[in-house]
């Protein structure tokens, strides 16, 4: 019986039971150790300035009824404002439960098993303080049975703190002390109660499952498993024991074992030994993720079994070539995964074995063979599951962002922290083959590079990568960094001087790299650059990206993402601004082979209060899924058509509906070699698709409704995909709003479009991002939106038209000359000049004030080509709208 889940048939019956101590007695017969789940009948309390409450007579009739798991905070919604049902409380929360004690042997020992508490936890039973943990993701236990009461009512109390990290604050030295990521209060992981016989199998072992057992030698003839396994003796007196070491494979049958016969001393002590195992079936990822189980069985001097505890087991070798990447059982695999956090709306962290299959579900659908199980310990079912799926984990600790307050190393009941959550870390998941890093911290010196202070890190580093080594030594150590000296990095215009922060890689085994060129700072471009020059500085080290991403909001859309500059910190966030992207950025990973694996940042939207970006607040929207998982965005499918062989053609912008332009280009994402497009049921055309692209250039939509299908073949199977989209005015009206990523609705109702049709300039804003309400500049104009963003420069607009004569108006206001003459420049309708030696600040009266102009012109040719030419200074544009002339 698997004493740490409750999922096999004797917990799964004893669950169903009302009142758990009658069903108890039928499994106690049967099996020597029992886990019996303590979720329901909690009552709880969220209060600070509470006393007397771990009494056992405390009344507690008032408190909210509660279910495990549960915690008391809600956070992320729609919308700009934060949602009144939001509960962002950070600070600390009671939970009272009164049970019985399941029946059991004489002399029996009892231990509270908690899987999570967000994230200190001080324990009573019967009023008797039983201890604390610290730290919000790991299993911890006691050992209760000095104070439980085998027959009666016994009374739990938890109180649960998950105050902000501060100077003075109780979770001053408990990581993490900062990070993107809100950490939820509570009771979030499942409580059981678990009784075992004087001798078992150690349950005081960080809460680590006493049996460690590990592959080596493997070969096609036979494989040695090294097995560790530690037995706790809580009775007074030594027991002659016989202990058996076993290999089972999938079905149950045994395939090696060895028996040892020794006396167990009171207290606790390990045992080793090592089995053959001849012609081991591998682990070999998605391809063939076959499972073992090592067991270890404890028996009296008549036989008797006293405990018995199962673990998974693979077979499978790992090694890192710093320019190869990643070898599995000897045979390269370049790992295709996804980042994820562990929440979901409503219920925080308190989610449920089906939401991380869903999880895995998703990450599978999508092609991804491996995860990064960020940026903490994840639920154990996580890690079964990647087991299971064949899905290669990344495992890590909360270090984020920094070490200490004021940028000095870490102090002790810091660093004690951090060793403890790392031991706790890598005792409780050594079993699962799936993982090949443990990671000892993620950007651990972002907060220092953005305030360009000091940072002090690599003390505990160290510390933490030695300790890594020693407790498995099979496994490799990483860490992800974002801000190495001398790098571009994220968050910040400049690195702090370097004598101030610590350099960490290469502390580590391997490295991953946090990198969002394109979205937090430089371009596409500076990606490859930055990869090639740092697998250049450190030759010997294994390189991989371990975060890469942009946000996307659902309700907001481009017509072309390079029509304006995104506020990475701000709103809007177009869906498509994700897309282009992601695709820039695969472009600069795939081809690079000394790359072990990319992790997309992230699977999933998640919470994180403070955050107020897209069309959401407290939510970090990078995630290609939706943070309630109902919608996988475009993105999402352009991995799909890359990674995975499922057949695979998806047309992209089905949220953007209200079209802003009757000729736009059209996109899908597949796998398949070619696609058919149609509209209206009309065959546009077919397209060739690589890398996981297919384009149709400058198809016109008609006015009202307008379907979109296309079809493609792959592997002889037909696939298809449709969308609608509509367009509410005439294909002969075009409004622009230059610079703008996102488009407008003025005031007095007309649709201008994201900036698009373009060739050359730069777009800007008014106001550049993030600046500060206050710091704000305002067009002076009857409507100041259509004036703040404008492009600049030397460039033209091909705007696709009907033939015909137009009224062009084309807007302006001067953002940044302050006298006549410093900015002048032609505009060109079809090469005939429409506008000679305009100067925006002479015509308007000065600077940010709105002024418009407006011209005739012929189109004969299907387009309008618009050019602004500097003559002093450069050219500039805010707004262009073209509507038709009536027939003379």
């Amino acid at each position: 019986m698997s004493y740490h889940r409750s999922r096999n048939t004797l917990c799964a019956v004893f669950s169903l039971c009302a009142i758990f101590s009658r069903c108890a007695a039928v499994a106690a017969a049967q099996e020597p150790r029992l886990a019996a789940p303590l979720d329901a009948g909690w009552r709880f309390s969220q209060a600070a300035d509470l006393s007397g409450v771990e009494a056992p007579g405390f009344d507690d009739a008032r408190w909210t009824r509660v279910e495990l798991p549960h915690t008391w905070n809600r956070i992320g919604n729609e919308g700009s404002e934060r949602s009144p049902l939001s509960n962002n409380f950070q600070g600390i929360g009671w939970y009272r439960l009164h049970f019985k004690a399941p029946r059991a042997a004489a002399g029996s020992r009892y231990f509270l098993q908690f899987d999570a508490v967000g994230a200190v936890a001080d324990v009573w039973l019967n009023g008797r303080y039983l201890g604390k943990h610290a730290g919000a993701f790991s299993r911890f236990r006691f050992d209760a049975s000095s104070s439980i009461k085998t027959s009666g009512d016994n009374v739990l109390v938890v109180r649960a703190d998950n105050s902000r990290p501060q100077p003075g604050a109780s979770t001053q030295d408990v990581i993490p002390l900062s990070g993107d990521f809100f950490v939820f209060g509570g009771i979030y992981r499942r409580v059981s109660l678990i009784v075992a016989r004087p001798v078992h199998v150690d349950l005081m072992d960080f809460g680590g499952p006493g049996l460690y057992a590990r592959a080596a030698d493997i070969g096609a003839a036979g494989a040695s498993v090294q097995f560790s396994g530690r037995i706790a003796n809580d009775s007074k007196d030594p027991r002659r024991i016989t202990v058996e070491f076993a290999v089972e494979d999938a079905a149950g049958g045994s395939v090696a074992s060895t028996l040892l016969k020794t006396t167990a001393a009171p207290g606790s002590s390990a045992m080793q030994a090592r089995l053959h195992v001849d012609h081991p079936r591998l682990w070999e990822g998605t391809k063939s993720p076959y499972l073992y189980r090592s067991v270890m069985t404890i028996r009296s001097a008549t036989g008797a079994i006293l405990d018995r505890v199962t673990q998974p087991l693979g077979f499978r070798s790992v090694r890192f070539d710093a320019d190869h990447g990643l070898f599995l059982n000897g045979e390269h695999l370049f790992l295709k995964g996804v980042s994820m956090h562990q929440d979901r709306p409503v219920k925080g962290w308190a989610i449920s074995d089906a939401d991380q299959r869903q999880d895995f579900d998703l990450l599978q659908d999508l092609g991804g063979n491996a995860v990064r199980l960020a940026h903490y310990q994840h639920d154990q079912y996580s890690y079964d599951l990647a087991d299971a799926r064949g899905i290669v984990a990344w495992a890590e600790i909360p270090l984020v962002n920094k070490v200490s307050f004021d940028g000095s190393a870490a102090n002790a009941g810091l660093t004690a922290n951090a060793r403890q959550q790392l031991i706790e870390l890598v005792r409780q998941n050594y079993n699962h083959p799936a993982i090949v890093v443990w990671s000892l911290g993620n950007e651990v010196d972002l907060t220092a590079t953005q305030i360009k202070g000091p940072s002090r890190p690599g003390v505990l580093l160290r510390s933490l990568n030695e300790l890594a080594k020693r407790e498995d030594p099979s496994r490799a150590t990483t860490l992800a960094d974002c801000c190495e000296i001398g790098v571009p990095q994220h968050g910040a215009s400049q690195a702090a001087p370097p004598d101030l922060r610590e350099p960490i890689v290469g502390l580590a085994d391997t490295v991953g790299y946090n990198r969002y060129f394109g979205w937090y700072t430089g371009q596409f471009a500076d990606f490859g650059v930055m990869l090639d020059e740092a697998h250049a500085r450190h030759p010997g080290l294994p390189i991989s990206i371990s975060e890469y991403g942009a946000g996307a909001a659902l309700t907001q859309h481009s017509d072309d993402a390079e029509g304006g500059p995104i506020n990475p910190h701000g709103r809007p966030h177009p869906e498509e601004y994700q897309n282009w992207y992601h695709e820039r950025s695969w472009a600069m990973l795939e081809p690079r082979q000394y790359l072990w694996g990319v992790f997309i940042w992230n699977l999933f939207d998640f919470s994180s209060d403070s955050r107020q970006e897209g069309d959401l607040t407290d939510i970090n929207e990078k995630g290609l899924v939706s943070y309630d998982r109902q919608t996988r965005k475009d993105a999402y499918y352009f991995y799909r058509a890359n990674w995975s062989v499922q057949p695979t053609l998806h047309l992209v912008g089905r949220r953007y509906v209200d079209r802003a332009y009757a000729v736009t280009d059209v996109k899908a994402y597949s796998n398949a070699t070619q696609a058919r497009l149609f509209l209206n049921g009309n065959e546009i055309g077919l397209a060739p698709c690589a890398g996981g692209m297919c384009s149709w250039r400058s198809v016109r939509l008609s006015e009202g409704a307008n379907e979109l299908s296309a079809t493609a073949q792959i592997n002889g199977a037909a696939i298809s995909d449709s969308l609608h989209w509509s367009l509410a005015h005439s294909g002969a009206v075009v409004n622009i709003k230059a610079g703008d990523i996102g488009g407008y609705v003025s005031k007095h109702g007309e649709r201008f479009g994201s900036d698009s049709y373009f060739t050359g300039g730069t777009a800007h804003g008014v106001n550049p991002p993030d600046t500060a309400p206050p710091d704000r500049l305002t067009v002076l104009a009857d409507d100041a939106r259509l004036y703040d963003s404008y492009r600049e420069g030397e460039f033209s607009y091909r705007i696709p038209l009907p033939n015909g004569r137009y009224r062009v108006q084309l807007k302006f206001a001067e953002p940044t000359a302050t006298a006549p003459s410093e900015r002048v420049f032609d505009v060109t309708a079809n090469d005939a000049i429409a506008l000679r030696e305009f100067d925006i600040f002479k015509t308007a009266g000065g600077k940010l004030k709105a002024v418009n102009q407006s011209f005739d012109a012929g189109v004969d040719n299907g387009t309008l080509v618009l050019a602004f030419k500097p003559r002093r200074g450069s050219a500039l544009v805010s707004a262009l709208a073209i509507t038709p002339l009536a027939p003379r």
